[in-house]
């Protein structure tokens, strides 16, 4: 309702349309090249933490990592998708700055039982009432998510018609958004995007690109606050790393540089297994199938089941969590927040399930309605942690110990035990790390 008839919402031959549209914005090479718009905001970030350490008496101080974050991947989609400066970093009275403050959390979280009844009986009201309610409803969350709604569409829509004008005059950019208006101008009348479907894509790319990505990195550094010889490793190889890239005489770390650090992309890929943004997916299907079962299933007689009927029209619950941390897949250790065991021959020879776009993980979905930005995200989520691991340390604080996952809309954040009326947040102390470390 809030994101409109975009790529999440739409089925069938609208969801191929708009998927191939929206497909050039999203390859290798354009995600790989946004790497040095990502750091820049990590840098933005560190700017801040330094500038708050050295105004503090001490060498340590307690900051909120999902407020931060939440800036750095408002303003590094803003750049690398919209080529626009939202400078919600600098400056955090920006119009989506305030939107986006506790936004999932307010409309989302703690829902009184009034709201939570009509959620459930949501699936069963017709989608026009539903549609009237999001533009009618008199109730304070509804009216929220309309008023970030208009906010989103009238940014869209200036954003489209500027990067139309300017392909227009021959003076487009890369941007995703550039891609996208170009993809869309080129296409046959038949694949075309109407306007509200362009404007969609953008409200779905300001969610999608920001939410995830502030939460996953959030669970990650927590995680890294966590075990301290995760943290020192993942450290040291960054730094190592970094003196190669200094003696060569570059500014910048390459594709190749990045690939090489095997601990680092260990790191991001137990972070995406063991906290995956959203923890759940629904599918419906749209004819009967015979669903072939990995493992059978042992009835009470002593049957075995190997396959299962599922009727056309049935509702299918995906738990990205549970298959996250299957046993029967991962190991003994799948409920461990254990980066090594992607370095370990026994996973490499591990013969895992042909699931995901990325390492076999549920976490970006897989098939035709596999997340078309993962690649974005992982490239982001590189550039955060090469830059503030690399910088600052990490350690738990008194309310990180008591920290909650709690769904809020399609994610999984973090929220204190006994404040969860202050929404999402994310307590760690920081401090600058040691040369020596």
């Amino acid at each position: 309702m809030m994101n409109g008839k975009g790529i999440v919402w739409a089925d069938g031959e609208d969801h191929r349309r708009q998927r191939s549209v929206m497909l050039p914005g999203f390859g290798q090479k354009e995600s790989k090249e946004l790497f040095p718009i990502f750091k820049d905001y990590a840098d933005a970030i560190s700017v801040k933490w330094l500038e708050t350490i050295g105004n503090s008496n001490s060498e340590s101080v307690v900051i909120d990592i999902v407020s931060w974050i939440s800036r750095a991947a408002l303003d590094s989609v803003g750049h690398a998708a919209f080529d626009v400066q939202f400078n919600t970093i600098q400056d955090n009275a920006h119009p989506l700055a305030k939107m986006y403050k506790n936004h999932f959390g307010d409309l989302f979280g703690l829902l009184p039982a009034k709201q939570i009844f009509m959620q459930a009986a949501s699936k069963h009201i017709p989608t026009w009432i539903l549609y009237w309610l999001a533009d009618n409803g008199p109730s304070i969350r509804i009216a929220r998510a309309r008023d970030a709604k208009i906010t989103m569409t009238n940014i869209a829509r200036e954003l489209v018609q500027q990067k139309a004008n300017a392909l227009l005059q021959g003076k487009g950019t890369t941007d995703i958004l550039s891609l996208l208006v170009k993809a869309n101008m080129d296409a046959t009348e038949k694949m075309k995007l109407s306007e509200e479907e362009m404007l969609a894509q953008m409200r779905t790319l300001l969610t999608a690109g920001h939410e995830t990505v502030t939460t996953t990195m959030s669970w990650m550094l927590l995680e890294i606050a966590r075990h301290p010889k995760v943290q020192s490793r993942l450290r040291n190889e960054i730094r190592r790393t970094e003196a190669v890239v200094n003696v060569r005489g570059d500014s910048q770390l390459t594709v190749q540089d990045l690939e090489g650090m095997p601990y680092l992309n260990a790191v991001i890929k137990e972070g995406l297994r063991f906290h995956p943004a959203a923890s759940k997916a629904f599918r419906i299907a749209l004819q009967d199938e015979i669903l072939p079962l990995s493992k059978p299933i042992v009835t009470k007689s002593g049957g075995m089941i190997n396959e299962v009927l599922v009727p056309k029209g049935t509702e299918v619950v995906v738990s990205i969590a549970a298959y996250n941390r299957d046993k029967d897949v991962w190991g003994e250790d799948a409920h461990e927040f254990k980066p090594e065991r992607w370095l370990d021959d026994a996973m490499v020879d591990r013969k895992l399930p042909a699931v995901g776009v990325y390492s076999h993980l549920l976490t970006f979905l897989a098939g035709p309605r596999s997340c078309l930005g993962w690649l974005f995200a992982v490239t982001e989520i590189q550039a955060f942690l090469w830059t503030l691991v690399g910088k600052f340390e990490f350690a738990m604080t008194d309310k990180a110990k008591h920290i909650l996952r709690q769904p809020v809309y399609v994610v999984m954040a973090p929220m204190v035990d006994g404040e969860l009326d202050r929404g999402i947040q994310l307590p760690l102390m920081v401090s600058v790390a040691s040369q020596d470390d």
